[in-house]
């Protein structure tokens, strides 16, 4: 059998991308997404998905805006603005060992009690810019999810490459595989403590090559077993990071309410489901 799960990230960012999310739940394929837990919609989209019974997960958030934590708690995670270090900052911070496993434990463990506290129990953990894939971030996270209860986590491992009939650029296949490289050793990380995740996954290079087409390519050639796809959509944005403003945002959006996509799944027999259906 084949089953696909349908995620769609960053759900809180800011209310467009949140307003997109959910039509791509009530009118499109989207199964399941990751709430951001330190966004300006955080807390009205937490609230929202529960009304609406939206699976939902976590999607933490260790490399961009502000912690949840008190600063002086957690201070080899942040920048002297008190933001946490940025990106490709923290991966360098994490690789040379000058994050603490306490301030990564005890932000951790602050965005997932707010999680508890906003939505109930997550469908599962995802984070942004894949940053739970690092040993040292797995290291500090598993322990947090077996506290709570937490039976599964993503783990971004797109294989064979190039994909399923479309083409990507040499630098978006060096990306892919440099992410591909840090999921296979999470697998086994969080493997060892019977945290579960999809058979495969895909999405790693349709982001930024969005559309029916491609999306297509993906679902002809979907392997047995339980499939992630990753997606971004939003509602046009007239602000925000460049990735929001992306009009990319808005063909993801068309092509999950697309009604030939949701047929074509139906005439294929393939599935939809939600992590919190495993």
């Amino acid at each position: 059998m084949r089953t696909l799960i349908i995620n769609a990230d960053d759900l809180g960012v800011n209310t467009q991308r949140t307003h997109g999310i959910f039509q791509c739940f009530e009118f499109g394929i989207v199964t399941n997404a990751t709430l951001l837990p330190n966004a300006v919609d955080s807390d009205r989209a937490g609230k929202q998905a529960r009304e609406k019974g939206l699976p939902t997960g976590l999607h933490m958030n260790l490399t961009e805006e502000y912690p949840l934590s008190k600063r002086d708690s957690i201070e080899s995670l942040v920048e002297g603005n008190g933001m946490f270090l940025q990106g490709e900052r923290m991966r360098k911070a994490l690789d040379a060992a000058e994050v603490q496993k306490e301030h990564l434990e005890r932000e951790i463990r602050a965005q997932i009690e707010w999680f508890f506290d906003t939505v109930g129990a997550p469908t599962h953990v995802d984070s942004h810019h894949h940053i739970h894939t690092h040993p040292a971030v797995a290291a500090a996270l598993i322990p947090v999810l077996e506290r709570y209860g937490v039976r599964f986590v993503r783990i971004p491992l797109e294989e064979p490459l190039p994909p399923f009939g479309y083409i990507i650029s040499e630098e978006q296949l060096e990306k892919t595989t440099r992410i591909n490289e840090a999921a296979k050793i999470a697998r086994e990380m969080y493997g060892a403590y019977g945290i579960a995740t999809s058979d495969h996954f895909r999405g790693l290079t349709l982001s930024g090559n969005a559309s029916l087409k491609n999306i297509r390519h993906i679902i002809g050639r979907l392997p047995e077993g339980i499939t992630e796809l990753m997606v971004h959509p939003g509602s046009a944005c007239t602000f925000g990071t460049p990735f929001d403003l992306d009009p990319q945002r808005q063909t993801e959006l068309r092509m999950l309410t697309d009604v030939s996509i949701a047929e074509e799944l139906k005439e294929r027999g393939i599935k939809l489901a939600s992590y919190g259906d495993l």
